[in-house]
């Protein structure tokens, strides 16, 4: 009962907010204008080449093991498993949101911004929503990957049940992260710090789990925090187990972080 209230209520705020961010039309030509800002910079088509390079050498790593033997895991768990791919993860999230918030406050025109017709929800998911769609647009060569190897298999080492799980754990953590990486920029204008600070705090939650594993803590303390834990979430979902769950938890803390964001913003924009 009390799963299925939280569900609904965090459903109303979603589409409110995106209501008031559609209101007017403003909002979208935002997110053009973000989008826009995110291709035209040299940074966005780096970061997408070293992604498809480091996802390739993934699955071609996973394909030379599957080819050594009978496995008992999908080539989608070889995949996400594998050190090139957490190598690259990280790095996605401090590179895409450093400059938000915090090159325009370092070029003094977030002030503009704020004090503009625009609202304040409206400048934060233009950018957090362009954030998103640039994440996403990075995993699809990854996908293409998985489908053509499908398209040519007779086995199920791609299952469905697995890249669906897997891609859908790398979306809500993306989401989640994403979210840590705005609210990083919009306390700085630093994009350094910015990036440092989403960095440590995108790489500890993903660690809390693996942490606690050596540690001589309560066990009872040890399984609450496990529930926390991105890297047992990412293990259940590359097993093609969806937790509606976990969904509910990364989507309810990326409107938690977007709405401190928020109040940060409304801060800076009662100081102008």
């Amino acid at each position: 009962m009390a799963f299925t209230i939280t569900a609904c209520v965090l459903l109303g705020i979603i589409i409110l907010c995106l209501l008031k961010f559609l209101a007017g039309g403003t909002g979208l030509v935002l997110l053009g204008k973000e989008l826009r800002s995110f291709f035209f910079s040299p940074i966005a088509w780096v970061v997408l080449a070293l992604v498809m390079l480091l996802n390739g050498l993934s699955f071609t790593a996973a394909l030379a093991d599957l080819r050594e033997g009978e496995r008992s895991v999908t080539l989608t768990a070889y995949t996400f498993n594998s050190i090139q791919f957490w190598l690259a993860y990280f790095f996605i999230f401090p590179v895409i949101t450093m400059r938000l918030f915090a090159e325009e406050q370092k070029l003094g025109t977030i002030e503009t911004l704020l004090t503009a017709p625009v609202t304040t929800i409206q400048l934060l998911l233009a950018k957090y929503l362009a954030a998103v769609c640039f994440y996403i647009i990075l995993w699809l060569p990854s996908l293409l990957n998985f489908m053509l190897f499908q398209m040519n298999s007779t086995d199920d080492h791609a299952s469905i049940g697995s890249l669906a799980g897997s891609y859908t754990i790398i979306l809500l953590v993306g989401m989640f992260n994403i979210a840590i990486g705005c609210l990083a920029s919009a306390l700085t204008k630093n994009q350094l710090v910015a990036a440092m600070t989403c960095f440590t705090f995108c790489l500890l939650h993903f660690l809390l789990g693996f942490i606690l594993q050596n540690l001589s803590v309560p066990d009872a303390f040890r399984e609450t925090v496990t529930h926390f834990s991105t890297q047992i979430h990412v293990r259940a979902f590359i097993d093609g187990l969806i937790d509606t769950r976990q969904i509910i938890y990364y989507t309810s803390f990326s409107v938690l972080l977007l709405s401190i964001t928020y109040h940060v913003l409304e801060f800076r924009k009662w100081k102008v």
